[in-house]
């Protein structure tokens, strides 16, 4: 089964999906970093998906989303008469997620008083719902998320160090977009497929310049946000259906254009030397070798 898409051919994705590949095949605790919008959530969700969980359910909780008086009864459940509003028995999204998997993203956001429950869960494989007085044994894999400094949150009372250990058993970082710019292409081309646009070849070919120069600081999802707001405030930019279509400028082609522009610019300013040259692609040299024979790049002085 292939990763959760997980877009792109960089040398910095390749070696995510490695990590993923890895990860999903053993059923430690996981913390995911990466800054906002890079794609944490689809990281968790491949790793469940290759693992034998994957028959079992995900469970996506966004800790910072959640108010903090409510946190509590939402991950851990209660008894009816627990509180005022509690007229019966409720799961809490961490039994929902027995046998499976529980994403605990912004896990940072976290109050100080839930951490040593959360660690309870985690060592002991058994929480206790608001107003119960007994123990339910619970069989989950957590897998956390952040994009804050953690170490700096213990290091001032904010986090505990004790669940920190426990949760970075195994570590990924998500590459941000600026570190892949040559995947910029392929996500394009994923989320023309993906929300069905149909843009003016032309008008297409000037989003992938645009976008190849840009800094996005929100990452993967500010790129897919900027591809909606350009479908949706210029119509006159798309296909209309009686136009006649031509691929000459399609996505692909602009994707080779570029890799071709790209590569060749950087071979020329290192002399050649394909070894500093994959570095600076990010890529491995076997990769540059067959991209350097897919375009036919020659060295013309």
């Amino acid at each position: 089964m292939e990763n959760y898409n997980i877009i792109g051919m960089s040398k910095a994705i390749c070696s995510l999906k490695n990590q993923i590949s890895k990860v999903s095949k053993v059923d430690y605790s996981l913390l995911i970093s990466g800054e906002s919008g890079s794609g944490k959530e689809l990281v968790a969700r491949s790793v469940h998906c290759l693992g034998n969980r994957s028959g079992k359910p995900f469970i996506p909780v966004n800790s910072a989303s959640i108010p903090v008086n409510l946190l509590e009864s939402e991950l851990f459940g209660y008894v009816k008469g627990a509180f005022t509003d509690a007229g019966f028995d409720r799961k809490g999204l961490i039994e929902e997620a027995d046998g499976g998997t529980l994403f605990l993203d912004e896990i940072g956001e976290l109050p100080i008083e839930l951490q040593s429950k959360i660690l309870r869960v985690i060592q002991e494989r058994e929480l206790k719902r608001v107003g119960e007085n007994r123990y339910r044994k619970i069989d989950i894999r957590l897998i956390s998320a952040t994009n804050r400094d953690l170490e700096q949150m213990i290091r001032s009372g904010r986090f505990r160090e004790d669940l920190y250990y426990r949760i970075q058993e195994l570590i990924i970082n998500v590459p941000p977009l600026k570190d892949r710019i040559e995947d910029i292409p392929i996500l394009i081309e994923f989320f023309v497929r993906k929300h069905k646009f149909s843009f003016n070849e032309n008008y297409l070919k000037e989003i992938s310049n645009y976008c190849i120069q840009k800094d996005w600081k929100g990452n993967v999802r500010e790129l897919e946000s900027f591809m909606k707001r350009a479908f949706t405030y210029y119509p006159e930019k798309i296909h209309l259906k009686s136009e006649k279509k031509s691929h000459e400028n399609g996505l692909i082609v602009l994707r080779q254009r570029f890799e071709y522009c790209l590569i060749k610019k950087v071979l020329t300013r290192n002399g050649w030397n394909k070894t500093k040259s994959a570095i600076d692609l990010k890529i491995s040299r076997a990769y540059l070798f067959t991209l350097i024979k897919k375009h036919q790049i020659a060295d013309n002085n």
